[in-house]
This record gives C-alpha cells, sequence and structure tokens, in this order.
C-alpha cells in the first residue's frame, strides 16, 4: 500500500514511488470549480481536494484581482460582504465591469490548469469546456445551522439568519448575472450532499470523478451505447 485511501489505485512514478493513479492522471491541467452552501463543509473539502491534487486554490483571490483589474475595489468589499454587514453598494456600471473581469480572470486561470476555483459562476463560465469538473457541495439545513453554530460560536437564531442571507446572496448574485439560481443539478457534474459524508469521503469522491473526468464526451457516448447494445436482451 502507498499510504492513500483504499479507494484510490496506486502505481509506481517516475522516481519508483507508489502514488494515486489519480495524481498521475489529472496533476497536469485538472481544473475544478466549486459551489457549495454555508455551512456544508464545502470550504473544507475544496482545501482538501486542492491539497491532494496539488491544484492552486483560488476564492477570494479572484474576487479582489478582478476587482482590481476594474478599478473598482469597493466591489470587492461588496462581494465578499457577503451577509451585508457593510452595507458597500457599487454602482451598476462598477458591478458590470466587474463581472466582465471576472470572467476573463476564470479563463485565463482555467486556461493555466491545475487551479481550484471557488464560487463566482465559474460553474457557468466554463460550461463548455468538456475537461473541467464543476463540484457543489451542499447539506441538510439542519446540519448547516448546527455546524454554524458549534463553528462560529453563535446562536441557532443567528446560525439561520446567517445561512438565509447567504442562500439569498448566492442566488441574488447568480441571477443577476448569469439568469440561472445556482443550485440546479445539471450544471454540475458532481453534486456531494453532506448528510451522512464526512470530508475525506467527499474528498474522494471529488479526486475520482477528476481522475475519470472524460475531456472527449462524444467518444464515451459512442463507447457507452455500444455497450448497451451488446448488452440488450431485447434482440
Amino acid at each position: 500500500m502507498c499510504g492513500a485511501r483504499s479507494l484510490h489505485v496506486c502505481r509506481r512514478n517516475q522516481n519508483g514511488d507508489l502514488a494515486p493513479v489519480h495524481m498521475l492522471k489529472r496533476a497536469a491541467m485538472a481544473v475544478i470549480t466549486f459551489s457549495r452552501e454555508m455551512g456544508s463543509r464545502g470550504d473544507d473539502v475544496a482545501r482538501a481536494v486542492a491539497e491532494r491534487l496539488g491544484l492552486r486554490l483560488v476564492g477570494r483571490e479572484l474576487i479582489n484581482r478582478a476587482a482590481k483589474e476594474a478599478g473598482a475595489p469597493e466591489v470587492a468589499l461588496a462581494e465578499i460582504d457577503e451577509l451585508g454587514l457593510l452595507g458597500v453598494k457599487p454602482s451598476a456600471a462598477a458591478l458590470r465591469l466587474y463581472q466582465e473581469k471576472v470572467t476573463v480572470v476564470i479563463h485565463e486561470l482555467a486556461a493555466e490548469g491545475n487551479v481550484l476555483l471557488v464560487g463566482r459562476g465559474g460553474q457557468i463560465i466554463l460550461a463548455a469546456r468538456p475537461e473541467v469538473l464543476h463540484v457543489r457541495i451542499i447539506a441538510p439545513l439542519e446540519l448547516r445551522l448546527a455546524l454554524l453554530q458549534a463553528g462560529c460560536h453563535v446562536s441557532a437564531e443567528v446560525a439561520a439568519a446567517r445561512i438565509a442571507a447567504s442562500d439569498a446572496a448566492r442566488v441574488g448574485f447568480m441571477k443577476r448575472h448569469f439568469g440561472v439560481r445556482g443550485d440546479e443539478p445539471h450544471l454540475y457534474g458532481l453534486v456531494i450532499n453532506m448528510a451522512h459524508m464526512d470530508v475525506p469521503a467527499a474528498v474522494d469522491l471529488v479526486c475520482l470523478a477528476t481522475a475519470r473526468l472524460d475531456s472527449k464526451p462524444q467518444a464515451r457516448d459512442q463507447g457507452s451505447r455500444r455497450q448497451e447494445t451488446e448488452g440488450c436482451e431485447c434482440r
């Protein structure tokens, strides 16, 4: 065994060391987008996936870079202030220019590869790129409330208010810029419900999906149809 979890198949790399196959197959150009609900442990999963696969984790850095290039630092404050505590209200023109820069930056980062993008509509902006894995992490409201209470040491009422504000802000962002809610399953290649799953198990699933991701869906579909035909019992 190479010390990886049992889900991983191990092979020897060029140095003669054993390593998980998924790391050998996808480390060169892996690109993953991450969407998550507040309190779902999605940030923990994203960090662990990035660490395991050796990916650059980009979240708030993306907001700051796009706002700087748009010449609108107030937009960065507004975007980071998901709960609306600062009361920053950028102009419509600043928001529009900022979003244009977000799109450009996301495409640039994806072209570089080896990156995990958290939020900002990456699942929409990169939807046409079959080599990108789009992941969403969700959890039941009861679990989200309990985790937020424990992690932030707040009351149930405060936790519920924060989650409601976060959900509304994220849906509002997606509707405003992309015309979708952002929680539609068809936007993602992998949706993980953390109700009965811990972070390491979720990381395993994301890494396995990354390893199996096929950048040639047409060939994959043709192969599936052949298998269906060969296995058909109606001939």
